[in-house]
Order: C-alpha cells, then sequence, then structure tokens
C-alpha cells in the first residue's frame, strides 16, 4: 500500500525589533506561505524481494550488525558488497527500482565507485570529522527519536519505533525508512518509509512492531537514510538501537513504566499552548524561559520522573556506571539523546557539556536520582543546569522540536533489560510518551526612546508603557497594551528618514506600512518608498544601517474585544510618526519570511532530479 500526500513546509523565525524609533515590513503577496515540496510515504513489501533476495538481506543485515554499534549513527560503506546489497535491498522493499528513481540509483552507484576509487575494504567507513557528531554549528541529523517494546503502552506486544532527518537549510531529495524487528532481524512490521523532494527540514516516520511474532526478547529499530543536499552532495547514513532483555535469564515478566511526570519546559507564563523562549529581548507577560542573559547559547530546564511498576527497579550500578563513563570521557551511545531542531529552516543542535564542541549526555546523567526504592527515576536540569544546546540552535524560530530519548536501564531477578521514554513535540511522531507544547524561539522590540503616540494624544518614550496603557490606532479609536518586550539587540539596526526630517530605528526584522506593499520587514525598505506616518503618506530619503548598544522595546496591542474589530495587520502604532506593526503583526511576517520559497517544483529541482520527481507522481 502507498500513500500519497502533499506538504505545507515552513514555520517561520520568530524576532525582530525596533530601537530607539522602530519600524519594519513584509510584503504579503511575496512571502505568503504556499505548498512547498512534496513528500510521498508509503509501507515496503517483502514481497518485493525474491525467496534468495530475502535471504541475501537477511545475511546482509547480520553482517551489518556485526561491524556497527547500537545507537551509533555510520555511512555506509558502499564499496563493501554485503553494505552495497543490503542498501539496495533496503530501497527494493519500500518499492524504489532504477527504473522509477534513476538518478537515486545512479548517484549511488556513483558513490560506490567513489568509494571503490578510495581503496575502501570490506567494514566500517573511517569515520568523517564533525560530520556525524555535535558542533558548536547547527547540524545535519538522522536518529530515532522513539524506541519501546510497549513498556507504557496499554497495548499487549506493542512495539513502536520513530526515525527523524533534518538538514540545515533543507534537502534537495530526502529518503528515510524505518523498520521494526527482532534482535535477529526478522520483521515484527512493515518497513515505513518517506521521500522528500525539495524538504529535508523536518522528516519523520513511524513503524510499529507486534512482539507476539517472535520468541526473542530483544528487539530492534533501524533506519536507513539517503540525502543530497547542495552543500554535501549524495550521502547515505544507517542508525538502529535495540531495547528489551539486556542480559541474564528469559523472564515472562516484561517492565510496565507507568507514572510519567515533566514539569520542564512547559507553559507557565500566559498559558497559550505556546513554549516561548525568549533570546535577546523578554516579554513582560509571555516569556517562559528568559534567555536574555545568556548571549550565546540556549539553555532550557528539563525535570520530570518515571516509576516502574513491575516487578523491577531500576539498575542503580548500571546507572552509575553510565555516569562515570560520560564523566570520564568514555563513549556511551547509549546514553539517550536530547536534539533540539529547528523545524523552520532545517538542522538542530544536541546538548552538550559546557562549551565543549562535542554531543555529550554527562549533564543529563549528572542530574539523576532513583527513589530510596529504586522504583522511581527522576531527572532534574533545572536552574544553572539547564540542558545546554549549541550555540548555532540560537537562532529565532517559530517552531522548534525538542525530543528527549532517555534510555532506562532495568533489573529483575538478574536479568538487566534496556527500556526508553520519548519526549517530544514532533507532530509527526505517532506516540510519544510526552508531548511538550509547541517551542518558539523570539525576539522582539523597538529601542529605546521611541515615541508612541498615546490615545489621549501626547507622545510617549516606549521604555515608559505599560500593560494597560492606550496608543493611537489609525483603524479605532484606541488599542490596549496587553504586553510589553525589553532586550538588546546585536544584529545592526535599520535606520530611516523621511522627507520630513522623521526618524526611526528599528530591528532589521521589524514591520513598517508601506504603501504599495503593505508590512515590509526593514531590511527591505528602500529609498524612495512611500510609507505610511501620522499625516499620511510620505517617502524615504535615507535608508542605512548602524549599530545600537542600548535596550530595545516592544508592545503587544489589542484585548480580544478590541482585536474583534479589526482587519489583519491592523494592531498597529504610531512610532516616532511611522505606522508600524506591533509584536504580533511582528512574530507574524517574521514567520512568513522564514518560510521556504515556492513555486513550480521543476523551476526548484536541479535537472537531474526531473525524472525521479515525475515518476514519484506517478505513484499509487
Amino acid at each position: 500500500m502507498h500513500m500519497r500526500r502533499y506538504l505545507v513546509m515552513g514555520t517561520t523565525i520568530a524576532g525582530t525589533c525596533l530601537s530607539l524609533l522602530s519600524g519594519c515590513t513584509s510584503n504579503p503577496q511575496e512571502s505568503m506561505p504556499e505548498f512547498h515540496g512534496r513528500n510521498q510515504q508509503g509501507v515496503g513489501e517483502p514481497g518485493r524481494l525474491s525467496t534468495t533476495e530475502w535471504a541475501a538481506y537477511l545475511s546482509d543485515q547480520k553482517y551489518l550488525h556485526s561491524i556497527a554499534k547500537p545507537d551509533v549513527r555510520i555511512r555506509l560503506n558502499l564499496a563493501d558488497a554485503a553494505q552495497h546489497r543490503f542498501a539496495l535491498s533496503r530501497l527494493k522493499l519500500a518499492g524504489k527500482t532504477p527504473e522509477n528513481s534513476p538518478y537515486l540509483f545512479k548517484a549511488l552507484e556513483q558513490r560506490r565507485q567513489d568509494q571503490v576509487a578510495r581503496g575502501y575494504k570490506p567494514g566500517l567507513l573511517p569515520p568523517e570529522p564533525n560530520s556525524l557528531a555535535g558542533s558548536a554549528a547547527i547540524q545535519e541529523m538522522h536518529l530515532i527519536e522513539e524506541a519501546s517494546a510497549g513498556e507504557t503502552t496499554a497495548v499487549a506486544h506493542d512495539g513502536l519505533g520513530t526515525a527523524s532527518s533534518t538538514f540545515p537549510g533543507g534537502a534537495i531529495y530526502t529518503y528515510v525508512d524505518t523498520s521494526y524487528t527482532d534482535s535477529g532481524g526478522s520483521a515484527l512490521g512493515d518497513l515505513t518509509w518517506r521521500e522528500e523532494f525539495d524538504g529535508g527540514y523536518n522528516v519523520t516516520i513511524n513503524a510499529t512492531g507486534n512482539l507476539a511474532l517472535t520468541n526473542l526478547k530483544r528487539y530492534r529499530v533501524s533506519s536507513y537514510k539517503v540525502e543530497e543536499s547542495a552543500a554535501r552532495g549524495v550521502e547515505d547514513s544507517y542508525i538502529f538501537t535495540e531495547v528489551g532483555i539486556d542480559s541474564g535469564p528469559v523472564v515472562n515478566e516484561a517492565p510496565r513504566l507507568s507514572g510519567l511526570t515533566v514539569l520542564a519546559p512547559l507553559d507557565v507564563a500566559f498559558n497559550d499552548n505556546l513554549i516561548s523562549v525568549c533570546l535577546n529581548r523578554t516579554w513582560t507577560q509571555d516569556c517562559d524561559y528568559d534567555l536574555t542573559g545568556n548571549l550565546t547559547s540556549v539553555k532550557l530546564p528539563l525535570k520530570g520522573s518515571i516509576t516502574v511498576t513491575s516487578s523491577h527497579v531500576f539498575d542503580e550500578t548500571a546507572i552509575n556506571q553510565l555516569k562515570t563513563d560520560l564523566a570520564t570521557g568514555v563513549a556511551r551511545p547509549d546514553a539517550g539523546h536530547l536534539k533540539l531542531i529547528l523545524a523552520n529552516v532545517g538542522g538542530g543542535c544536541d546538548v552538550t557539556d559546557g562549551n565543549t564542541l562535542v554531543a555529550k549526555m554527562g549533564q543529563f546523567w549528572n542530574r539523576v536520582s532513583l527513589n530510596a526504592d529504586k522504583k522511581t527515576f527522576s531527572w532534574d536540569l533545572t536552574g544553572t543546569n539547564a540542558a545546554f544546546f549549541d550555540d548555532g540552535c540560537r537562532q529565532m524560530q517559530d517552531s522548534a522540536k525538542l525530543t528527549a530519548l532517555i534510555s532506562l536501564p532495568l533489573i529483575s531477578a538478574g536479568t538487566r533489560y534496556r527500556s526508553s521514554i520519548t519526549l517530544s513535540n514532533d507532530p509527526a511522531a505517532v506516540r510519544p510518551d510526552f508531548v511538550f507544547k509547541r517551542i518558539t524561539l523570539t525576539n522582539s522590540c523597538l529601542a529605546a526612546g521611541t515615541e508612541i503616540e498615546m490615545a489621549e494624544g501626547k507622545a510617549t518614550a516606549i521604555e515608559s508603557l505599560r500593560a494597560g496603557d492606550h496608543i493611537t490606532n489609525p483603524f479605532t479609536p484606541s488599542l490596549t497594551i496587553m504586553d510589553t518586550a525589553v532586550g538588546i539587540e546585536t544584529t545592526p539596526m535599520v535606520r530611516i528618514r523621511n522627507e520630513a526630517g522623521r526618524t526611526l530605528l528599528m530591528t532589521e526584522m521589524h514591520p513598517i506600512q508601506v504603501v504599495a506593499r503593505g508590512m515590509v520587514q526593514a531590511r527591505e525598505l528602500m529609498k524612495g518608498d512611500l510609507v505610511m506616518t501620522r499625516t499620511g503618506p510620505s517617502k524615504l530619503t535615507e535608508v542605512s544601517r548602524e549599530a545600537f548598544t542600548g535596550n530595545v522595546y516592544n508592545v503587544k496591542v489589542g484585548s480580544v474585544a478590541e482585536k474583534a474589530t479589526l482587519g489583519a495587520d491592523q494592531t498597529a502604532v504610531y512610532a516616532n510618526g511611522f505606522l508600524v506593526g506591533d509584536g504580533q503583526i511582528q512574530k507574524k511576517y517574521e514567520s512568513i519570511a522564514m518560510q521556504p520559497k515556492s513555486g513550480d517544483m521543476l523551476a526548484r529541482l536541479p535537472s537531474r532530479w526531473h525524472r525521479d520527481y515525475q515518476l514519484s507522481l506517478q505513484r499509487k
């Protein structure tokens, strides 16, 4: 069975401001989100492989797992005949052949020939520096997001696996699959797959497993990926993880987990079903987590606990060994992961230890504790111990995906068991154990000294405004200030001057009303533009950039009742006489600016991918 659907790609970066003065706008006709990219997903069919091919696939899979390690992502060595066969069989299971995906197979063959020419022998490829590990830059990622054996579900024999992929700036083409098998490689469910043309920002695919189909008590979730990007060409990767019995005698009772409690991060400030993380500026009313004192990274609190209700207890010895290994630099890929993925622009960051450039889980495990009877496992990364993510993820985002795969060592009657839980706000993940609310990384502001026209007719410096004050608005007698923001701006700001001699200094993303184009971000302004002012349209005589070291401010205006009488983009204020958007309009156009540009797919795709794309449209 195959399913085809179209996906609206993109959410948007949230963040801009006005400084000392104000301004900013974006053209809705040019920037409104449209259908972007094309994705298709489906289910693999074992019948696509002959009996001989299926036997070879299982043999090649066993070989691959004998040389690779769980939780360690690798590039396949296509110069190795077994790995090459495995990759082609995996694609054939998904219904992909040289006939319906000609360039994909041509690219893989070229990759195989290149690896043969480099003299690669059977076995693993040499590791590629910085390509598969965390660094201070935003990273391409391929991960197992969920791997469970039904420990937290009410459904018997219910296994679940989820794989995710993301690439900074998106990819030309992405294929990702997921399979759920026992540790011997026998399928416990269908291989599932997904491909995207001109997407790759946040690709997620789920697989399920019926554990009753095997007598083994250890299970495997695996994922294969092929991707082409403009930056790195065609690459592939493979990763698998295992859950279930680790060692010891087989016992009849499987672990049962319940009572999962998550206390951070939460929507704590405004109860608006949104976790707002403020970067350089913070809203007085709606800022759940304030990062204004930390200018180089993203730090998020993580706190929670889970209880085992079966005969098992959490394995204190294994947990202490994990802590010791991580503290002394011993690699422990089975430690789980914490990842922050920038769903708007692609790519993401791992949790790190301090300012190191290597992804580590030491800071998480250092904050893990067990209660006296070892039945409750808790983590507390709050305050100064909040989870520290790489510098590259300190970007304004309307949608950030936080995913935590927490590994749980258990023991009962001498049998060691590995379980895990997943905490995530990935909307495509089928059943995480806990769902965070949507996370935004945001900035908002106008600058100190900017004069805002009040309802009573006087002008007041923006830094003096408070919630409850009333401002002048051209569409209604007055609007109530609902929230204010204050912070800094590290990027040079935009200075405008009009023919009347008025000036305004604003962050580059702040919206300002342009007569011919609607709300436009300040960075898009040009000398000669007609902008709206308190006295009517006025031509800009200067548009320039300048650094600003003072505080920047912004406001959100309009109560629910007041906004009910307004149209789109009408929660505006007069700043130094210029009509500019408030924080709500600003966020809207920052989001629009983050949307990937759309248009005809063949015009966007390199010609080498045209035939694959056209054939993909014909699949049912």
